[in-house]
């Protein structure tokens, strides 16, 4: 006698076929019924799909999905069922930014209302909030990043031909947008001047739309030159009885050549960096100390280095 599961193993793609013909035939059947009959749909979805433009969504409906009843011929509310309805909404004007919104049974979506009805939505309401549009100018910041090749220098600074963007999009965010920042720009791909499209980092805007998108950079270098100078040592409120080892210092400027020719060497200038009691004291106990120095007034896009970052400071009266 043959066991159970192999009379099921026995012809098993008939068996398939057979019983895939009998749900077809069930479900068109059900499909072409014309009979009255009734429907429970649960989680149907509440969407906004259309905001009037002064206005901004600021969280999706409350609740998210409802549920609804669906009257009509059988096979016209299975097909309903079928299509996965949602209710979709048009808010084509805004009277309060909290707002309670009774569902309208013709928002339903992928229903042929000539022959079923909607009835009974649950809940009949849905809580939108909503949040003024504004539309701003902001500024635009450029960002740098990397180092020009050695045998190049600036010129100038780059600069973008866009100096504000228009922004709009909720008024909380856009009142506390102070710039939009240009996407980095990396200084070490720049073989020569010339003018780059950079796009603006709208990344983390909030769903701001700006407008436009992009900007163009101009970048001016130029070859890089070296201009040495001997500056003078100065020491604001020295101490009369202390000398320095050297008095003047050189300084090299690196930097594009017209930039170094025009430079007014008149504003650098070579300090002492220490108070005057501390290293009095230090020369009286060691006979000398060694006093760092700072170079300030170097002209913009300019680099420059002093030759010694200190010198050596001495009583008057020598060692």
């Amino acid at each position: 006698m043959s066991s159970f599961p192999g009379i099921l193993l026995r012809n098993w793609r008939l068996k398939i076929t057979a019983l895939t013909l009998a749900v077809v035939l069930w479900v068109t059947m059900r499909l072409t019924d014309d009979r009255i009959g009734r429907v429970d749909l649960s989680s149907v979805e509440v969407r906004v799909e259309h905001v009037h433009r002064d206005w901004f969504l600021r969280q999706p409906p409350s609740p998210p999905a409802v549920e609804m009843s669906v009257t009509g011929p059988v096979g016209d509310i299975l097909r309903v069922a079928m299509s996965r309805p949602t209710i979709a909404i048009r808010v084509d004007s805004v009277f309060r930014e909290d707002s309670v919104l009774t569902l309208n049974p013709d928002w339903v979506t992928d229903v042929d209302r000539s022959s079923v009805s909607i009835e009974n939505i649950r809940p009949s309401s849905v809580r939108l909030l909503f949040e003024r549009n504004k539309e701003e100018e902001i500024p635009v910041t450029v960002r740098l990043t990397g180092e020009l090749p050695d045998s190049l220098a600036l010129v100038a600074e780059p600069r973008a031909n866009l100096l504000f963007t228009s922004v709009r999009g909720a008024a909380s965010v856009v009142d506390a947008l102070e710039t939009v920042f240009l996407e980095p720009f990396d200084l070490g791909g720049v073989a020569g001047p010339g003018r780059f499209e950079v796009a603006l980092d709208t990344a983390g805007l909030g769903g701001l739309v700006v407008n436009p998108t992009s900007a163009t950079l101009t970048v001016e270098v130029g070859p890089k030159r070296a201009r040495v100078l001997a500056l003078p040592v100065e020491w604001l409120g020295a101490d009369p009885d202390l000398v320095l080892e050297s008095s003047v210092v050189n300084v090299t400027l690196y930097g594009a050549e017209e930039l170094l020719a025009e430079a007014d060497t008149a504003t650098l200038r070579v300090l002492v960096d220490a108070d005057a009691a501390t290293v009095r004291g230090a020369v009286e106990e060691d006979g000398e100390a060694r006093i760092p120095l700072s170079l300030i007034g170097v002209p913009a896009w300019v680099r420059g280095v002093l030759e010694v970052d200190s010198v050596t400071v001495r009583g008057s009266g020598g060692p």
